[in-house]
């Protein structure tokens, strides 16, 4: 049996799915936030290098510096500074003439002094601009050097910039919306999983996997344990399951595939509503019998299933039956018989008749001496004998003559269990059938003999009673064929099963003027 999981089919699809949205929310968080940050960085470039050329192309600004006067902590370009400084993003506007001295800084006490990193600066000296990324007075941070042309002659130099804090926080807060879409999603997932998890437990019937493995497992081996050949079909005929007997006997059908159609034909109805119930059929030279019924589910159909049992072990159990019960209505006969020589010679001795009682005797002695002497001289199997013994007791009781030829003769060397039983399964409903067809008294010639050069059995057993008219002659080895009624027309049908195991011959012809003569011949083995 499978084993079974410590975690249910929920806590795995939540794990599952919380798991995959994890990884999916920080691989995309992550590729996001990349995209984000450097999306900010440009941005924030484009911004600061905006804030530079308008500063740069302001007329104050050129003016003065133009006209270089000596700066100090509250000159005009320093206001401007601010200005601009407070109306935008950026942290500082630095204004430098020509010689890189400082008209503006956010610490006023940098006023008049020379730029911290002229080397940087200069760079902007040949009328060219170019970003920088340095530490500064105020930190490091990113910084644009843009030129100022006043009549096409470079008389200074803007300096904006952001430090990297700031520069931060702005990529932070544009992050803000991505983080919190991912933890949206992440919450979404997790409630998706619970939705999930009920929704597929209630498709699988409130079971939890190693549940359905083991009702699975189980389920199998009940199917394979059916001593039936068994299979499933739906409507479309796509075979949904067999059985071991049924993979074995029908290599051809397998599960997922379309039953062949002549199989179909033959086992299951086309109208699906309807049910067959133990049905003979022949299949691949081979007789089964058949029921089926319908898979019905909530009042829906979902396709037929069918059992096929060999009928090969009904059969030997009918020939079993059948030779045992020919035995037993012999056996009956002769208690019968013996019943009534009993109470004939107890009611001489009651009324003292004792001479009668010593003749009585003697004759039945004689007559069973002559009588089963005789058997046993022609018939050299004691079970045959005592069957047969049995069968003229029978017949006598219907006041009919039962007489075995004085030709007949069954050597002992070709007797074998296997051929007295069938010998008498055949002679047991052969005169069965002479004392139904003969009405009052009549007799039965019964003739056995044995051809040792052809190695045939031969059987004869002839009646004159009412005879077999010709269109039931036809139909006599036939299942289930009798003029009798129900529950009758298996005899008859068994003793050509016996003669076709035998690769025998069997006929029946007229007498004249009435009756009826039946004709066996039985090949022996040599291995029986």
């Amino acid at each position: 049996m499978p084993r079974k999981s410590r975690f249910s089919l929920r806590t795995k699809s939540v794990l599952l799915v919380f798991l995959t949205t994890v990884i999916f929310v920080i691989t995309a968080g992550s590729i996001a936030s990349y995209h984000v940050k450097q999306n900010q960085k440009q941005i924030i470039k484009e911004e600061i290098a905006g804030v530079a050329r308008i500063a740069a192309q302001d007329t104050t600004v050129k003016e003065t510096l133009k006209r270089h006067p000596q700066p100090t902590k509250n000159n005009s370009l320093q206001k401007y500074a601010n200005q601009i400084t407070q109306a935008s993003r950026v942290d500082f506007v630095v204004i430098l003439d020509r010689n890189l001295m400082r008209y503006s800084h956010p610490d006023t006490s940098r006023i008049g002094k020379k730029f911290s990193s002229p080397q940087d600066a200069k760079k902007s000296s040949t009328g060219k601009s170019h970003y920088s990324h340095r530490k500064g007075i105020l930190g490091t941070g990113y910084r644009i050097f843009v030129p100022v042309f006043k009549n096409k002659q470079q008389v200074g130099i803007v300096c904006v910039g952001l430090t990297d804090s700031s520069i931060n926080r702005a990529i932070l807060s544009a992050q803000k919306a991505v983080i919190l879409g991912s933890l949206f999603a992440l919450c979404a997932g997790i409630i998706l999983a619970l939705f999930l998890a009920q929704r597929i437990k209630k498709s699988l019937f409130n079971m939890e996997p190693d549940e359905i493995a083991t009702k699975l497992t189980e389920l199998h081996a009940i199917i394979d344990s059916i001593d039936e050949i068994l299979i499933a079909v739906n409507e479309q005929n796509i075979v949904i399951t067999t059985n071991y007997l049924a993979k074995k006997t029908f290599p051809a059908v397998k599960v997922g595939t379309a039953l062949d159609s002549n199989l179909a034909k033959l086992i299951f109805n086309h109208n699906h509503s309807q049910n067959k119930t133990n049905v003979p059929l022949l299949i691949n030279a081979k007789e089964y019998i058949v029921s089926t019924s319908r898979l019905v589910y909530h009042d829906k159909t979902y396709g037929q299933i069918a059992l096929l049992q060999d009928q090969s072990k009904y059969q030997k159990l009918s020939e079993q039956l059948a030779g045992s019960e020919q035995y037993i209505q012999a056996l009956r006969a002769q208690s019968h018989e013996f019943r009534n020589k009993l109470q004939a010679i107890y009611g001489m001795i009651e009324l003292k008749q004792y001479d009668n009682v010593t003749n009585f005797i003697g004759k039945v002695n004689a007559n069973y001496q002559q009588e089963f002497g005789q058997l046993n001289q022609q018939i050299e199997s004691p079970a045959l004998v005592g069957f047969l013994t049995g069968k003229i007791n029978q017949a006598k009781e219907q006041k009919v003559t039962l007489t075995l030829t004085p030709d007949s003769y069954l050597p002992q060397a070709i007797v074998s269990d296997q051929l007295n039983l069938d010998l008498i399964k055949i002679l047991g409903n052969l005169i069965d059938n002479a004392l139904a067809a003969i009405d009052t008294s009549g007799t039965i010639k019964l003739e056995l003999n044995y051809d040792s050069e052809s190695t045939t059995l031969i059987i004869e057993v002839t009646d004159n009673g009412s005879g077999i008219a010709p269109a039931v002659r036809e139909q006599l080895f036939k299942q289930k064929y009798s003029t009798k009624g129900k529950d009758h027309g298996y005899g008859l049908m068994l003793v050509k099963q016996i003669v076709d195991n035998h690769h025998g011959y069997i006929d029946i012809t007229p007498c004249n003027p009435h009756g009826s003569n039946f004709y066996l011949e039985l090949p022996i083995n040599s291995e029986e």
